[in-house]
């Protein structure tokens, strides 16, 4: 419900740009409980304009009667939960008669001094804040929740790089002949190379056109889960409509040109700096790759190590964190060939006793074609490294949010109690109802919290009042050990405690001083403790109900605990806590709250693990055409192969055991890689971006279906090419022309 003056509106400029006529702006202010809202919204509530509907605040129940539709703007969506009225009527629905949420003010020239008039003549309570410094203020919550979800895009990317490389080698490779061909009859290397670039730009503009359009349908699918985890973690925001601006189409559209230019660079290099006759022989790029090993590996060392300094020692950036672990996959990936061949070499020596062709084959295949299957691997072996790291990344995450959230709940029983009642009122109202619960039978003992916020460093922190007892300070867990002095401290002296989140982003340790605006000027509390806190990233500061009442007006309680005595019926005594309550306030079981909370956690990291699926599809889809391109690239040796008498049924075994090879390699590799990628996750870039520490959870189950995932999705790209030769005749395969 918002409160307004309609005759200042028309003339401020308001953000709603709502125009009336004929004096239809003083209905809201000489008719009584009139409103306006958005046609959306009186379509949801099957309503019209002159239909009355019912709203129940503190103050009860009451009729109020939409009058006019909200403009249909840019800005809609945002109107879909509004409530619009004049002040006054606000003022009596709410309980506040007398009383202003906020004041706009609109300054005009000598800016600097009218502001520091207006500060001078605000009450020590009244934070006076700028437009811009609001917005900047929400930009910088979600900075590090943004920057996190532009890194699983550019995960996509990476892989998508290593698929666009597969792709065009494949094309290269498979043209060697015509390259060949066209080299002997006088085309240049400067011509073959602007045709193999020129053939790529125009498959990067199809791709990118596509791509932008499927991102497009894709963000709409995605945008429910994003604001989803908005609402959950900073503050209410709506889902509606996805917004596309040409800034974000024209950068989709660059960086899909440009990663497939850079990625096609090396088969067209490739392709050109062989000599015809070399061109023709599918040896001598496999002599070229086996001589670039060894060079790659080096690079690959080079960009590991580099990856790990950006991570280890580059202070608070979430974004050089996020650049150094990409560095790290990278050259990763470059080291795969290198491994490739060192593992195959090692299992060629392990089988060489072995009499069967069908086991030495495979191995020798794997090995000799080194510039196929070798990126292939690497791409297979980012996709996993990259499931395994973020599963145990939200595993570790979900269970140390699992212990927090059970470790808290000390209570049998929790009331919320809400409301927009003037101070006074609502105090006296939740000092009488505490007092009734805590006469209830099977009622222990209480504590309670007022949650809300103060001025420090002219912006406002979140603040949680507590009234605590010897249980329910059991609930903290403290980042620092700490002794049972700090009780004492926390409840006589001028004290707090802050949040992990809070601690990290102000740059605050125990012993630092932080500055609060009270009703008697600004005065110095100390912190003495740091706990965790997983609720937010943002943090809060917590200090005692005995310090906060010297220094500000008594505001009731946001929630109360309620603390049963040994063997009382729980149920019952929750079923006596509702007929004390008001309807919009709630009691719940800490089983319940538990409940909601890890629903909570879910809801929050559903696009990133949905993210990590989607980049986990596009390797294994990348994968899979790339291992089949390999396959049937050999349609020709299988040809000889089942010349010389070998069966469908055998050639089957031999390309599985192949493509099985493979993805065993890829998922070896991924354990570690992924471990190594989790960690840094867990204690860097989560810990840069939330400021929340948590402890390293193993999982098997990861591991296991990560192995799982590589060895299949290895498996099934070998299935179509053995299917197609069981029904191809040996002198079709052979045949060339």
């Amino acid at each position: 419900l918002y409160g307004i003056d309609p005759l200042i509106e028309n003339t401020f400029q308001s953000f709603w740009q709502q125009q009336y006529e004929d004096g239809e702006g003083l209905r809201l202010m000489t008719e009584e409980n009139t409103v306006i809202i958005s046609r959306q919204t009186a379509q949801n509530m099957q309503l019209q304009i002159g239909d009355p509907f019912t709203v129940t605040t503190d103050t009860g129940d009451h009729v109020l009667k939409i009058i006019d539709w909200l403009p249909e703007n840019d800005a809609k969506e945002l109107f879909e939960h509004l409530i619009i009225t004049d002040i006054a009527t606000a003022q009596e629905i709410l309980g506040l008669v007398g009383k202003l949420s906020a004041i706009d003010v609109v300054i005009g020239q000598d800016q600097t001094a009218k502001i520091q008039q207006i500060r001078e003549a605000l009450p020590a309570d009244i934070l006076l804040m700028s437009h811009n410094n609001q917005i900047e203020s929400l930009r910088q919550m979600t900075r590090a929740f943004s920057i996190n979800l532009t890194a699983l895009g550019m995960l996509s990317l990476l892989v998508g790089l290593f698929l666009i490389y597969n792709t065009m080698t494949f094309l290269v490779i498979q043209r060697r002949h015509l390259i060949g061909s066209l080299r002997s009859i006088g085309v240049t290397r400067q011509q073959i190379f602007r045709l193999i670039m020129g053939e790529a730009l125009l498959l990067a503009v199809i791709g990118t056109v596509l791509g932008i359009v499927l991102g497009i349908v894709l963000g709409q699918g995605l945008l429910h889960l994003i604001s989803g985890t908005i609402n959950a973690i900073y503050f209410p925001v709506d889902h509606s409509s996805l917004m596309v601006t040409p800034l974000q189409i024209g950068k989709g559209f660059l960086v899909g040109i440009v990663a497939t230019l850079l990625a096609v660079l090396a088969p067209a290099w490739e392709a050109t700096r062989q000599s015809p006759q070399g061109v023709l022989l599918r040896s001598e790029l496999e002599s070229a790759v086996r001589r670039l090993i060894q060079s790659a590996a080096m690079l690959a060392v080079l960009f590991i190590l580099s990856g790990l300094s950006l991570v280890l020692y580059t202070d608070n950036s979430v974004s050089l964190g996020l650049a150094g672990i990409f560095l790290m996959l990278f050259g990763f990936a470059l080291l795969m060939p290198l491994v490739t061949f060192v593992l195959m070499t090692v299992f060629e020596k392990i089988l060489a006793r072995s009499s069967s062709v069908l086991v030495r084959l495979p191995v020798r295949m794997v090995k000799a074609e080194i510039s196929r299957t070798g990126c292939a691997i690497a791409t297979l072996m980012i996709a996993v490294a990259a499931a395994i790291g973020m599963d145990l990344m939200i595993g570790s995450l979900r269970q140390t949010v699992s212990e927090w959230v059970q470790t808290s709940l000390q209570a049998d029983l929790y009331v919320n109690l809400s409301g927009n009642m003037q101070a006074a009122n609502k105090s006296e109202a939740d000092r009488l109802l505490k007092q009734k619960l805590a006469e209830l039978n099977g009622v222990e003992m209480l504590s309670s919290v007022l949650r809300t916020k103060l001025i420090s460093a002219n912006t406002l922190t979140k603040v949680s009042v507590f009234e605590l007892n010897a249980k329910s300070r059991q609930g903290f867990v403290f980042k620092r050990n700490q002794n049972n002095e700090v009780w004492e401290s926390f409840n006589r002296q001028n004290s707090v405690f802050v949040t992990e989140p809070y601690a990290y982003h102000q740059g605050i340790e125990i012993g630092d001083n932080i500055l609060l605006r009270t009703t008697q000027g600004e005065k110095v509390f100390a912190v003495i403790a740091i706990y965790a806190d997983y609720s937010g990233d943002q943090g809060h500061i917590a200090m005692s109900r005995e310090n906060y009442k010297k220094y500000w007006p008594d505001l009731g309680y946001s929630g109360i605990g309620i603390y049963a005595e040994q063997g009382a019926n729980i149920v019952q005594l929750e079923a006596g806590i509702k007929q004390l309550l008001k309807p919009y306030q709630t009691v719940k079981s800490e089983q319940a709250i538990y409940k909601v909370s890890m629903q909570m956690f879910e809801q929050t990291f559903r696009i990133t693990e949905t993210l990590r699926w989607l980049a986990a599809i596009i390797a294994f889809v990348g994968v899979f055409s790339a291992l089949m391109a390999l396959q049937f690239e050999r349609i020709r040796q299988f040809g000889i192969l089942r010349a010389i008498g070998m069966t469908p049924g055998q050639l089957s075994r031999l390309i599985s055991i192949e493509t099985g090879l493979m993805g065993l390699v890829a998922g070896l590799i991924a354990v570690p890689v992924g471990f190594i990628m989790a960690y840094l996750l867990i204690f860097v870039v989560y810990q840069r971006s939330f400021g929340w520490t948590m402890a390293f959870h193993f999982n098997a189950g990861v591991v296991f279906q990560g192995l799982i995932l590589a060895l299949v999705s290895a498996l099934l790209a070998g299935v179509l090419p053995a299917l197609k030769m069981a029904h191809t005749k040996p002198a079709d395969a052979l045949r060339s022309e």
